[in-house]
């Protein structure tokens, strides 16, 4: 099932980044119409979709290390979310600064770390 899912994620991704990104900044962002995107944020998200897509289905042991990947990046999402956050702002946005986050976005990022936390755990258990 999560393989599914994280496939699915990984297509729309490689496919479709500009309508993905667009909904993700609807939902996230007080004022998506002042932030603008760095000119690699597109071409980039279709390579990690790429990239989660091969994973999903090369092996079962690139599965796993996914699996494993997505524990040490929820690690630093459950702990540190704003930094987790604005870090990534910096990363995306050509004026970070100007991004306002909606307030359920930090708790968002908790809770999405906690899950990949969780995830990575499961599969180390079943190592």
């Amino acid at each position: 099932m999560l393989r599914l899912l994280l496939s699915a994620i990984g297509i729309i991704e490689l496919l479709s980044p500009n309508a993905l990104l667009d909904r993700a900044e609807q939902l996230a962002l007080e004022n998506p119409d002042d932030c603008e995107l760095q000119s690699w944020v597109i071409p980039g998200a279709r390579i990690e979709g790429l990239l989660i897509v091969i994973s999903m289905w090369r092996s079962d042991r690139s599965y796993a290390a996914f699996k494993r990947f997505l524990g040490v990046i929820g690690l630093l999402a459950l702990a540190f979310p704003r930094a987790y956050v604005d870090f990534g702002a910096e990363l995306a946005y050509t004026d970070a600064s100007d991004c306002r986050w909606k307030p359920w976005v930090y708790v968002g990022t908790r809770l999405v770390g906690l899950v990949y936390v969780i995830i990575a755990l499961d599969e180390l258990r079943n190592d």
